[in-house]
């Protein structure tokens, strides 16, 4: 998952906020230990610049924060790694990164780090550590930012008593969150119109569409996929390391049924396009759709006369879910600094100051904390609530593609196959079984899973 908020959403109010979590130390800039993090260029490093501030006035440490495009990271970060440099000290992970960087050596267990820190490891929201954090009984760092899915909707468009009475003579049952994916379908049909058609009692000036899709040249598509999948009791990757053919065809297949209410742009774009779509008053819905985008997706109220959003749990309660995770290098020559600066900022008093200026915290401290349940506080931290949801009807949740340590070289591959499909190229069969040969190409045979 690739998903950021706008810089602009967060970086005033941080560099206005932001107090270090120790007392200030007196600290001479030339006896400063140097460590470097690699992370994600733009609104990540931008939006943490203070938190690294604070971390620097409670420690006699210096922070070089290196800004990396995201479509690199991984593979500079890797480079590093191999070649044991010791360029960054810490860097950042996607989900599905992190079984690979801990079997293959290239960053240090924390385990021992957080003995005695485990009521912060406990306050990580168990079901985003078990996916972020752990890996065969090691702690490996703490996520900072989870971009965990749900459902963004036009919470107006349900409550309209036209549009709930024509959905519910159209399809026998009443217009609301749909609980699974045939009722999503429903919707997505239903409020497909041409212009010129009514909608909401006025007439349209242009086509508005049921859902939006990332069908576009990005990883999302698998993550939009992954819900559905899981929700049929399938995985990407079987117990056995194999990519399940028939599973992966019915969800293609469910997908593709999808592609008909979409606006045409959804073979182009990634989240941000479906964000411009709502903004825009486009689309009803989304599909599983990453909800650390709930704080753009609100200005539809603005841009959008009448609308009014809201957002759940995805259909079946299933979505992707995940987090970024900071992990220390092996080949870091201050690892104890490092893992200082992970725990900073991963920790409450950052997240808190995090969540506050719109980044979607980590910690069941902060997404539970009353204060973000505030009316005001609903236009950055109004899906802090569905997150809780999430974690606990997802709770025990694991997936085999992030335990295998070949997870982000098949995730880094899984969009070819998956939008030549959506893009009506290759068939929902085609698309599955290609998967499946180039996972076995990937891990040379069956992929070892680490539990």
């Amino acid at each position: 998952m690739q998903s950021m908020l706008k810089t602009g959403l967060v970086t005033a109010a941080l560099m206005a906020s932001v107090a270090p979590a120790a007392m200030a130390q007196e600290c001479a800039d030339a006896d400063r230990v140097p460590i470097t993090w690699s992370t994600i260029a733009g609104f990540y490093t931008d939006a943490m610049a203070d938190l690294v501030a604070g971390f620097e006035k409670g420690h006699c440490v210096k922070v070089n924060v290196v800004n990396i495009d995201n479509s690199q990271l991984y593979n500079k970060q890797v480079i590093e790694m191999v070649g044991q440099t010791g360029a960054y000290d810490v860097v950042t992970l996607e989900t599905s990164e992190k079984a690979e960087f801990a079997e293959n050596g290239f960053i240090l267990p924390m385990t021992e780090y957080f003995a005695d820190k485990k009521a912060q490891l406990d306050d990580v929201a168990p079901t985003l550590a078990a996916l972020t954090t752990q890996y065969k009984g090691d702690v490996w760092g703490l996520p900072y930012y989870t971009y965990t899915a749900g459902y963004i909707y036009r919470q107006d468009l349900f409550d309209d008593p036209t549009e709930k009475e024509a959905f519910k003579k159209r399809f026998n049952y009443d217009l609301a969150v749909p609980e699974t994916w045939a009722q999503h379908r429903d919707i997505a049909e239903f409020f497909t119109r041409k212009a010129g058609e009514n909608l909401k009692g006025e007439k349209l000036a242009k086509d508005f569409y049921g859902v939006g899709l990332m069908a576009g040249p990005f990883p999302e598509i698998q993550d939009e996929m992954s819900g559905v999948l899981w929700s049929q009791g399938a995985d990407w990757l079987t117990d056995e390391g194999k990519v399940p053919v028939d599973a992966v065809e019915k969800a293609m297949n469910d997908y593709l049924a999808l592609m008909k209410y979409a606006p045409p742009a959804a073979l182009t774009v990634t989240y941000d396009g479906v964000m411009n779509q709502m903004k825009d008053g486009q689309i009803a819905q989304t599909y599983s759709f990453f909800l650390d985008q709930w704080p753009n997706a609100v200005t539809t109220e603005t841009s959008v006369p009448g609308a009014k959003m809201g957002v759940a749990e995805a259909p079946e309660k299933k979505a992707y879910i995940g987090g970024f995770l900071l992990a220390v290098s092996a080949s870091s020559a201050h690892p104890k600094e490092a893992m200082d600066f992970v725990a900073y900022v991963g920790g409450h008093d950052a997240q808190m100051e995090f969540a506050k200026a719109g980044g979607t915290s980590t910690l069941m401290s902060v997404l539970s904390d009353p204060s973000f349940a505030a009316p005001e506080s609903r236009p950055k931290t109004g899906h802090f609530a569905t997150l809780l949801k999430i974690f606990d009807s997802m709770k025990g949740f694991r997936s085999n593609l992030f335990d295998t340590p070949f997870g982000a070289k098949i995730y880094n591959t899984m969009q070819i196959p998956l939008q030549s499909a959506a893009a009506g190229q290759i068939s929902a069969r085609q698309a599955a079984e290609q998967l499946a040969a180039e996972v076995e190409k990937i891990c040379g045979g069956p992929c070892p899973i680490g539990k």
